[in-house]
């Protein structure tokens, strides 16, 4: 068979340079919404995900912090360094992948980030906890017991679009007290 290629593969180089390129414009996320982001938008398959981003730890380009939201994959002094001088190398069709899905994913995993929900399976079944951030602090964690993985799944991915209300349940069912408390009763006398 002659002629070029039917489609142009990625050099390892190119694919580091994309997760380089990635971290700049979607800031700290974890390496699971990094693989979700790269994978969804075609910008590189999961095993040339896993390697580039092995050697870029490696070589102290990526770091992982750890922050409320989870353990953050953040770009460093020396990744950015890398990214200015041979960010052009990434081909242009990457680069407008980058440029036009980056910023709805950045605000997609803010939202995530202020969200977060995790599961691990113990003896009796599976702890999930889930939890809501408020400026990088935690307002509230909820810590339950699934009998399965799958209910645990579900429990996680429901998280993010129930929390508010299952919030303002919480406060308005144990806020309701203070009303009743601050009020006499028959007799008087404060409830307790």
């Amino acid at each position: 068979m002659t002629g070029a290629p039917l489609h142009a593969h990625a050099t390892p180089q190119e694919d580091k340079l994309v997760l380089l390129d990635a971290l700049a414009r979607l800031g700290g996320c974890t390496q699971e919404q990094l693989l979700r982001f790269a994978v969804e938008t075609g910008l590189q398959e999961p095993f040339p995900f896993l390697l580039a981003l092995s050697e870029l730890k490696e070589a102290a380009q990526v770091r992982e912090v750890r922050r409320p939201e989870g353990a953050l994959l953040v770009l460093t002094p020396e990744g950015r360094q890398s990214l200015d001088l041979f960010g052009d190398q990434i081909r242009a069709a990457q680069r407008e992948k980058l440029a036009k899905n980056a910023p709805a994913w950045r605000e997609r995993i803010r939202e995530e980030q202020q969200l977060p929900a995790t599961f691990e399976e113990t003896e009796s079944g599976y702890t999930v906890t889930l939890r809501a951030l408020e400026a990088g602090e935690e307002i509230a964690c909820l810590t339950l017991t699934a009998a399965t993985r799958a209910q645990a799944q579900r429990f996680c991915a429901r998280w993010p679009s129930r929390a508010p209300e299952i919030y303002r349940t919480i406060m308005a069912q144990l806020g309701e007290d203070e009303q009743a408390e601050e009020q006499p009763n028959d007799d008087g006398a404060k409830a307790e």
